[in-house]
């Protein structure tokens, strides 16, 4: 018996694929590293802006690092603990919850409720839309100016209304008193930051399939069941970004509090923000303003996982 031979072109055929997977990892190895050369400096911005400052703050929070005047101090944990008992910080944790549990289902409930109204199509939405959206190119600091010429004791505008109207007989404490201080504050973030809530509720809205409504319509849904089982339930990924942007504003909040009520009165409204930079910048205590920022951060990210695991999509999940 004589064994098989193998003819040339039989050799070409059995020595073809070998040649080809070769090609195949070359050609997928420029691919991925043409991938890493595309998104390099965006890495690098993430490094050098994120990364890097991250790890310097942590640094910074094991140690007595002065604004000004002597070296740093490696100290340890000793920050983390002063923190645990510093009563005015947890006044500040409690303040900022506070704030944050009205400001969040005022922009939640009113955005969906004026989303309902430009979502439709009628004559005239286009200028509702941009009325609603125009406050949010306004700078927190600029909004915070405007309206405390509104609420001037004698010049204001809000208070000549009010009175006017005749429902008040003397101008209000807007910010002489700690709880029109705090409502001051939501009523001006309500006006600055709503048509942010209300734009991404209403593409939440316009994403829903026009089907499921009419299906539900002649199945004799009412309109409070078509938007409770049926509308919310498709966009829970638009209200879950809307929660998550309003928890974070609010955990941030620093600028219409420095510029409107400075703290006041008697640090009834001094927030988590303002805290971290009074240390930095009037008790020039680096080190410690660190390390309260990593625990504000801690506690973001904390409220945030919660939050998206309580309005995760099934569907996603699946």
């Amino acid at each position: 018996m004589t064994a098989p031979t193998v003819t040339h072109a039989g050799a070409k055929a059995i020595a073809a694929p070998a040649p080809a997977r070769r090609r195949r990892h070359t050609l997928k190895r420029r691919r991925s590293v043409a991938g890493l050369i595309a998104v390099s400096p965006a890495l690098a911005l993430i490094l050098m802006f994120f990364v890097a400052p991250m790890v310097l703050m942590f640094w910074m929070s094991l140690n007595n690092w002065p604004l000004l005047g002597a070296v740093q101090k490696f100290i340890g944990g000793a920050n983390y603990a002063e923190a645990v008992t510093d009563g005015t910080f947890w006044n500040s944790v409690l303040f900022t919850l506070k704030y944050t549990l009205i400001i969040t289902p005022i922009e939640l409930f009113l955005g969906y409720a004026l989303a309902l109204i430009v979502r439709r199509r009628f004559r005239g939405v286009a200028f509702f839309r941009a009325a609603y959206f125009a406050p949010v190119v306004v700078g927190f600091a600029s909004g915070a100016y405007i309206f405390l010429l509104l609420i001037q004791p004698e010049s204001g505008l809000f208070d000549q209304i009010l009175q006017e109207l005749g429902i008040t007989s003397a101008p209000l404490p807007w910010l002489t008193d700690s709880n029109f201080a705090l409502f001051t504050v939501v009523l001006m973030i309500t006006w600055k930051t709503l048509g942010t809530s209300i734009i991404l509720l209403m593409v939440g809205m316009q994403s829903v399939p026009e089907e499921i409504r009419e299906a539900s319509l002649m199945d004799g849904a009412s309109w409070f069941k078509r938007e409770w089982f049926i509308t919310l339930p498709l966009m829970r990924s638009s209200v879950a970004l809307v929660l998550m942007l309003n928890l974070t504003g609010s955990f941030l909040a620093f600028d219409q509090f420095f510029v409107m009520t400075h703290g006041g009165p008697n640090q009834s409204t001094v927030t988590i923000v303002m805290w971290i930079y009074t240390n930095a910048f009037v008790r020039y205590r680096l080190g410690y303003s660190a390390a309260l920022s990593i625990l504000l951060l801690v506690l973001l990210v904390i409220f945030t996982v919660a939050q998206i695991r309580a309005l995760r999509d099934r569907s996603e999940e699946s």
